[in-house]
């Protein structure tokens, strides 16, 4: 069953094979755990299917007070890479 995470700017759907965790103090995506005020780097294991199994690096900033969610997005069309190199720039 998907995680909707809902704030006043997007809506985001994650699927069960990433189940997020937040609590009050810590988020949690697949990999990636930040606790409040920190940085936490981790990855999305996605099983092999009819393709190849892969990984998706996930990068959580959480901040130090509680306040509006924000999630970037980039690369969600495979050959479209502009938007992943911007977004780690």
């Amino acid at each position: 069953m998907p995680i909707a995470l809902r704030t006043r700017l997007i809506t985001l759907t994650l699927p069960a094979l990433c189940a997020a965790t937040l609590t009050a103090q810590t988020v949690t995506i697949g990999t990636a755990t930040a606790a409040r005020g920190q940085t936490g780097y981790g990855a999305i294991t996605v099983p092999a299917g009819a393709d190849s199994g892969t990984t998706i690096p996930v990068a959580i900033v959480n901040g130090a007070r509680p306040g509006p969610t924000v999630a970037l997005v980039a690369g969600s069309h495979g050959t479209e890479y502009a938007s992943i190199v911007a977004l780690q720039r």
